[in-house]
């Protein structure tokens, strides 16, 4: 038995609403743990799968040497640990506050 063409585009669209159209906040962390989180800016549809989320840090936020950036939804706020981790990636950012910093993420359904 083969899979139809309707229930594709159900599944598609299930997994898209929970998991790139459910991203709440961005999470940035040091060696320490989460230094802040921040809602997005901006979210961009690419397409029916992809998405484009904005952050920008001011001079005075997530200071440190950063190790990784996440993407949390499923009920995230601002508050550290609160919600799902649904992405994440590792960075090597040593930030001041001399410095912001602009982040564009690109998240897609494959």
């Amino acid at each position: 038995m083969s899979v139809t063409d309707a229930a594709r585009a159900l599944i598609l669209a299930s997994t898209v609403a929970t998991s790139i159209d459910n991203i709440d906040v961005l999470s940035a962390s040091a060696i320490t743990g989460e230094l802040i989180r921040i809602v997005p800016q901006d979210v961009e549809t690419i397409s029916a799968v992809e998405r484009k989320y904005t952050f920008y840090l001011t001079e005075f936020e997530g200071n440190g040497n950063l190790i990784d950036l996440s993407l949390y939804g499923n009920g995230a706020t601002v508050a550290l640990g609160t919600g799902t981790e649904m992405a994440s990636q590792a960075v090597t950012i040593a930030k001041t506050n001399t410095q912001s910093l602009l982040i564009h993420w690109n998240a897609r359904v494959i």
